[in-house]
């Protein structure tokens, strides 16, 4: 993908994408609307001269009107980008590609990145790799963490799929762990514990606390 960028060099202070732009063009309007405030009684004294030096121009029904909308304190200063495709790399500069319906700052310059909707492939070994989605996520630009919320969807490359509701990777490590409980359902057939562990360079899951498995004789 042409457009395809380090999730970093999108809120990084260097190599800001076009949003570097947005910030230039949000000063520039911040700037517009301090003028506009400091005319803006001016041009309402002109305007009530005028309606009552020529009242009899009632008859034409044209409405003048000024609609000025402040933004709130800290608005402009966070970064905001939707549908956008990006990758996070690893230790060993090994590209992961997600895509996110919106990605945005948590707070101006900050280093923790709310993700909306966020998908994306982990390359594992031997050619494996793993899908992994949820509604809401949060990348740590200082830690190169993803923390994936609410209904987190693991599938992985064999046909396995697992589900949860919180799911931490850590991409300087590889390993990826669930401290939440988990279903999943595989080849073999369904298993249910109350959290799991993913250590991406050995292709290994391992499901952790109580666990119970059911075997479907009818999968093999």
């Amino acid at each position: 993908m042409a457009s395809q960028k380090n999730i970093d060099s999108y809120f990084n202070n260097t190599g800001r994408h076009p949003q570097q732009n947005k910030k230039d063009a949000f000063a520039k309007h911040t700037h517009i609307i301090k003028m506009m405030k400091l005319l803006l009684p001016s041009i309402a004294a002109v305007l009530l001269g005028m309606l009552i030096i020529i009242p009899n121009l009632s008859q034409i029904d044209d409405t003048v009107s000024l609609d000025i909308t402040l933004p709130k304190k800290g608005e402009l200063e966070k970064l905001h980008m939707e549908n956008t495709d990006f990758y996070i790399t690893d230790r060993n500069n090994k590209v992961n590609n997600f895509l996110a319906r919106n990605i945005d700052e948590t707070s101006p310059g900050s280093k923790l990145i709310k993700l909306t909707d966020p998908e994306g492939i982990i390359p594992s070994a031997n050619g494996t790799w793993y899908n992994i989605k949820s509604p809401l996520g949060y990348y740590d630009q200082n830690k190169n963490t993803l923390k994936l919320e609410q209904q987190v969807d693991v599938f992985y490359s064999d046909g396995m799929t697992a589900k949860t509701t919180e799911f931490l990777y850590d991409f300087k490590t590889g390993i990826g762990t669930s401290v939440t409980p988990v279903s999943a359902d595989g080849e073999l057939g369904t298993l249910s514990a109350e959290g799991m562990e993913f250590y991406n360079d050995q292709n290994l899951i391992i499901f952790t606390g109580k666990t119970h498995i059911v075997i479907d004789d009818g999968k093999h």
